[in-house]
């Protein structure tokens, strides 16, 4: 009920879009929405295979409502901003200059990198200036006065220019600002919204853009992961890109980050919004962990049409799920129900969960550990990870990783990497081979550290911590829905990736650390302190002042007659 009543509140705060007089105020509500896909995700290169991820299917949504809006005459300004993932083609418009270094950025080096993430923050900035732009010049229009002619004849000026002319008028009321990304799109949007914070004049009513007003809704993360300008490594270093900060704002209204409880790869590691001892610095923000890999949350595999693959129909599940939360921060969306009502073929393409999908997620959700830190609930999800497969290897049943290895049926990447362990069975059988498990398990809580080498390549030699809960877990029988629901859902995401180069094992555990400050960002931070004590300072001398004039006026002769 109160996530209901908050969404009621949220998307009710607009002004009429009726054409306004000298005594009216005609400005608008101005709602920004900017979506990040994912590494690798590009909206219309995953077209044919019907592979979009989460952020592109809800830049749709958006793009969806608006239309609709627009073609019944209930105009107002709703921008939906789509910034392609980092190694895919570039979006946005590029200069002759600028293309043979958007061809080597938007490639390999983009993946393996993440490598053309400062372009996507600048064509967001001036993505959202447009955006604004458009809004004062439509605005002013509706005068129908020379500041009309002045605006019309200014289309081609840009937002900064425009606003210095225009800005004394009250053309815009508000500006609500959000973002939603995943992967490294979600470290961009983190990056972006703290981007357009700095530019933003502070005071005790609040922050400004450009002199307009302006709130910073939601920041919807689909698993982010932070690795810019360096080879991607699951090391706790804590490199953010370029000097970007990602610590999320607190000024940001609401923030949902999902995270995926079971990605192994080195080359992913999560960067939290919360504390290692989970606290936020919001209290209206959540971090929730569910079962599967990178993909399986923020999407992006394409449809099992054969039948006996991975369905990729539990991605939307989370992005069901952050639909619902991005509709109680305000975000300008349709709703499952609406969606489904009003475009049910984009829904049904898109947006359907099937009741297998829904059924088998609830009874795995349910044994999952749901509060304590994220490394706790992850481990907790790992546990339910190891033991289902271990489950499968003694039914007989084929595992995802193993159905994996007979599809590719000798592809060019297989035969580049005929190394690594087959599956994950196999490679218990080697650890039990290297090391007596039967006295191991004895040992409450013990760990062995392997060295490993890939053999692909041998510089990366690496340390494998084998815990006892891994193997424990592997031996652990799990119930038929936990065994429906990995066999299923849940890819490898694992074998293949980068062909097989970075280090192998489904045992080595995903790297979970939060980003730290930049120097500029504390900066902003001291600043932030200091306002919040000025402002309360001069709340209390303000309610003094209250008190004091009421104590005077109850004095006085004249409140005496009155009472």
């Amino acid at each position: 009920m109160s996530n209901n009543i908050d969404r009621v509140i949220a998307n009710n705060q607009d002004v009429t879009n009726s054409l306004c007089n000298a005594k009216q105020d005609c400005s608008d509500v101005v709602h920004v929405a900017v979506f990040f896909d994912g590494t690798g995700n590009n909206k219309d290169a995953d077209e044919a295979l019907k592979k979009w991820a989460n952020p592109a299917r809800l830049w749709r949504n958006a793009r969806a409502l608006k239309e609709t809006k627009d073609a019944v005459g209930e105009k107002y300004p709703n921008y939906a901003i789509y910034v392609s993932g980092v190694g895919t083609r570039f979006n946005g418009e590029l200069s002759i200059f600028q293309r043979a270094g958007a061809m080597l950025e938007d490639g390999p080096a983009g993946l393996g990198m993440g490598n053309g993430g400062t372009r996507r923050l600048e064509y967001g900035q001036s993505e959202v200036d447009d955006a604004l732009q458009k809004t004062l010049i439509n605005n002013a229009k509706k005068l129908e006065n020379e500041l009309a002619a002045y605006a019309l004849s200014q289309k081609n000026t840009a937002f900064a220019e425009l606003n210095k002319n225009l800005a004394q008028h009250r053309l815009i009321k508000k500006i609500n600002y959000s973002a939603i990304g995943f992967s490294r799109g979600a470290a961009l949007a983190r990056a972006f919204t703290n981007q357009i914070i700095w530019q933003c004049d502070a005071d005790c009513d609040g922050l400004k853009y450009a002199t307009y007003p302006i709130e910073f809704k939601f920041l919807g993360l689909f698993d982010t992961v932070a690795s810019f300008g360096l080879p991607a490594t699951n090391l706790n270093n804590n490199v953010t890109f370029e000097g970007r900060d990602l610590v999320v704002d607190e000024r940001v209204q609401k923030c949902v980050q999902l995270v995926a409880g079971n990605e192994q790869r080195f080359s992913f590691p999560l960067d939290l919004i919360s504390s290692k001892d989970g606290t936020m610095r919001n209290p209206n923000w959540s971090e929730i962990v569910y079962p599967g890999m990178h993909s399986d949350i923020g999407g992006g595999y394409q449809p099992d049409t054969s039948g006996d693959g991975v369905s990729d129909n539990f991605a939307r599940i989370t992005l069901k799920k952050m639909l619902d939360e991005a509709l109680t921060a305000g975000v300008k969306l349709y709703s499952y129900d609406e969606l489904k009502k009003n475009h049910i073929e984009l829904f049904e393409l898109q947006y359907q969960i099937q009741p297998d999908t829904q059924r088998l997620y609830d009874a795995v959700q349910s044994k999952m550990a749901s509060n304590g830190s994220i490394e706790s609930q992850v481990q907790a999800s790992m546990k339910m990870f190891y033991s289902a497969y271990g489950t499968m290897q003694r039914k007989g049943i084929a595992s995802p990783n193993q159905r994996d290895r007979k599809d590719l049926k000798k592809t060019w990447a297989q035969k580049l990497v005929p190394w690594g362990p087959a599956n994950m069975a196999t490679e218990i059988s080697r650890l039990k081979a290297i090391e007596d498990f039967t006295s191991l398990e004895k040992q409450k809580g013990w760990r062995k550290i392997f060295v490993v080498f890939s053999p692909v390549a041998r510089i990366y030699k690496f340390l494998l911590k084998v815990e006892g809960w891994h193997l424990e877990s592997w031996e652990k029988d799990a119930d038929d829905d936990v065994v429906n629901f990995y066999k299923a859902y849940v890819h490898d995401s694992k074998y293949g990736f980068l062909a097989n180069v970075e280090p192998f094992s489904y045992f080595r555990q995903r790297t979970i650390y939060e980003s730290r400050r930049s120097g500029k960002g504390q900066e902003v931070d001291q600043a932030l302190t200091r306002q919040k004590n000025e402002c309360v300072a001069a709340d209390a001398k303000t309610q003094e002042k209250l008190k004091n004039a009421f104590q005077e006026a109850k004095n006085s002769s004249d409140f005496a007659e009155a009472s």
